[in-house]
């Protein structure tokens, strides 16, 4: 009975130390799924937020060579410049639709890449007239290329604001993975410990004949522990290997860090990277310690042929060869490995997009020395390097787009700088040459007419006036023209200018005009500020208010409403001055045309002037930062407008 009570009580113990540790691998199971799970997860995060980054930064160089053709045509007049701007207009929308599905994940980032897409729409709508009417030769709007310039600017500044986001969100997925890897060397250890404190207790407490059972359990526990300890220490080396390509440091660096733990993983004696050369049929060898089999020859031009035949090449298969000695024929590479002691070798093709660009070769002194754990593990730190080199050449491409848009961009301003040298004196010689023979015309004319008048007949007194009228026009032309002119090159201070203020003003300069022609004309602007420059501000509304009085039918008074309204667009508060006519009005198809100079719609007999006093409106309030237009119908009077900002500190000035 006792034997069969001691038997009995026996069996219970073996069952209890079978079943808790049974337990404890169960439960230790459960949990390594799941944090593998998370693992596998975060790791994919990772990839996906290096695709984000990636297309972030292909949609950054679409825009700045958008910028650059586009700039360096507007500037040159020459179609080689614009051959970027013409290749990535056609792609920019399809990436920035494959960029907001990248982010579909992420709400904060669609906005932003709406936002993106917006201000581009806003960038386009600044290039599409310009574009349309520039013609070779044209002067470039120096206004046109400054706002370009800035809403570019504001553009880069939203891609760095999203590209930062996205390496932030890379940064805490990395953490993620690395609080895994912890989590899962902590758990394993933990089991270890537990797993030999029990078994230790019942070696204790049992007889010697369950001492063979014991032991082997025991391996059992101590071979999943190391298993499980050696999946950790791989996860972590391919996290270092992760954090290393994310440092943004040089190729070599990078590659030669990530082979060297990549040898210590593996347990191999050589581990190097092979770059392939397509174009010229060469290879450069990346070896990751010194006392490698390429070591002298690394940083040299190799032909392909020693590493592989084309076809072998073409093939991109994985390639193990367990010993080397056992091959009738052997590429240099081998020959040169076999000649170092080495015997066994597996070589990973490495691709980026579809091309192949290089491969990974291991190599060992013992045979048979890769197992399909090596193989995984090799493609696995392959494709990082490829993500790595690929990175690489995009900064090196960026860098060198945006040095050589920098070396454009001055050598453009010294031109466009000799250019205006060349235009002042122009508009100086102008001014002084061919006015000073105007008025001797003019002067002589008046002259024969006052000295002389009594001899001529009527047709000589004619043609006096009509030299005499002839003179003034060009004489009014030259003004105009250098009006014009200075717009384009001077510098004004744009400050708070009361809008009601420059009217009664130009009211009071045109008072012996409205007289003239009994206009009645009504005035309705509130003390309102823009932000103008005020000498420019009021010859456009002279001109504005000049054309009302000019273009009316004969026999018909003028009727002048002037009157603003306030309004805001993108979170701005604008100030638009209407200055509405009763006049002859203008069809719908020749309202921009009259914005151009030179642009007349009726000959000079019949309403006099310049045809340049509207192209003078529009230059002028967009040199200060507004636009201008009109509304019109044939014989139905005209509307025209113009908007300028109105002014931050128009409350506090007017509360004081």
């Amino acid at each position: 009975m006792r034997l069969q009570n001691a038997r009995t009580i026996f069996q219970r113990q073996v069952t209890r130390v079978i079943a808790l540790p049974s337990l404890f691998l169960l439960l230790f199971s459960g949990i390594s799924q799941w944090q593998v799970s998370r693992l596998f997860s975060a790791l994919q995060w990772v990839d996906h937020t290096h695709q984000v980054i990636g297309q972030a930064y292909q949609t950054q160089k679409l825009l700045e060579d958008l910028e650059t053709g586009l700039r360096g045509y507007m500037l040159t007049g020459e179609q080689k410049f614009l051959e970027p701007y013409l290749k990535a207009s056609p792609i920019i929308d399809t990436v920035f639709q494959e960029l907001s599905d990248l982010v579909s994940d992420n709400p904060s980032q669609v906005q932003s890449v709406h936002q993106v897409v917006k201000q581009y729409e806003n960038w386009k709508l600044l290039v599409s007239l310009p574009l349309k009417r520039y013609q070779p030769g044209d002067e470039v709007s120096l206004l046109n290329l400054k706002a370009r310039k800035q809403q570019m600017d504001a553009i880069r500044r939203q891609i760095n604001d999203f590209i930062t986001t996205e390496e932030q969100l890379l940064a805490q997925r990395n953490e993620t993975v690395r609080e895994t890897t912890i989590q899962l060397s902590v758990s394993s250890i933990l089991l270890a410990l537990g797993i030999g404190a029990i078994l230790t207790a019942f070696i204790r407490r049992q007889i010697l004949k369950v001492s063979t059972t014991y032991e082997g359990a025991l391996n059992t526990a101590i071979e999943q522990t190391q298993i499980v300890q050696h999946s950790a220490q791989r996860l972590a080396d391919l996290h270092e290997i992760d954090r290393a390509i994310l440092s943004a440091a040089p190729n070599n660096q990078i590659i030669q860090f990530a082979l060297e733990r990549l040898r210590q993983l593996v347990n191999c004696q050589q581990a190097f990277l092979v770059l392939f050369d397509l174009e010229t049929k060469t290879a450069q060898v990346i070896e990751s310690g010194t006392d490698g089999v390429f070591q002298s020859a690394e940083g040299m031009a190799l032909p392909m042929e020693d590493f592989a035949t084309t076809e072998v090449l073409q093939q991109r298969r994985i390639r193990l060869i367990q010993d080397i000695a056992q091959l009738e024929q052997r590429a240099p590479i081998l020959e040169q490995m076999l000649a170092a002691g080495l015997h066994s070798c597996l070589t990973i093709p490495m691709q980026i997009q579809g091309a192949l660009i290089g491969e990974l070769y291991l190599a060992s002194i013992d045979v048979e020395a890769f197992n399909s754990e090596n193989q995984q593990m090799a493609c696995e730190v392959t494709e990082q390097l490829a993500i790595a080199i690929q990175q690489s050449q995009l900064r090196q491409q960026l860098q060198a787009y945006a040095e050589e848009l920098e070396y454009r961009v001055l050598e453009r301003t010294a031109q466009l700088q000799e250019s205006n040298q060349d235009l002042e004196a122009f508009s100086y010689s102008i001014s002084h040459d061919l006015r000073a023979p105007l008025r001797t015309i003019q002067g002589f004319a008046q002259a024969l007419l006052e000295d002389y008048g009594s001899q001529l007949d009527s047709f000589g007194e004619s043609y006096l006036n009509y030299i005499n009228e002839g003179a003034m026009q060009m004489d009014s032309l030259i003004t105009d023209l250098l009006s014009y002119s200075r717009l384009s090159r001077s510098e004004i201070e744009i400050q708070p200018v009361d809008l009601a203020v420059v009217v009664n003003e130009v009211l009071k300069k045109l008072q012996e005009q409205i007289q003239e022609r009994q206009a009645q004309i009504t005035v309705d602007i509130p003390l309102v500020q823009v932000m103008a420059h005020y000498s420019t501000l009021s010859q456009a509304v002279i001109n504005l208010i000049s054309n009302a009085l000019k273009f009316v039918q004969p026999g018909v008074l003028p009727l002048i409403d002037i009157y603003s309204e306030e309004y805001i667009q993108e979170d701005k508060s604008w100030i638009k001055l209407w200055v509405v006519d009763n006049g002859i009005g203008i069809a719908p198809e020749h309202q921009e045309r009259i914005f151009q100079v030179f642009e007349r719609l009726h000959g000079i007999e019949v309403y006099p002037g310049t045809g340049i006093g509207l192209a003078i409106i529009r230059k002028s309030i967009e040199k200060m930062g507004g636009f201008s237009g009109v509304e019109s119908q044939l014989n139905q009077g005209s509307r025209f407008f113009f908007t300028l900002p109105k002014a931050v500190l128009e409350n506090n000035l007017i509360n004081s």
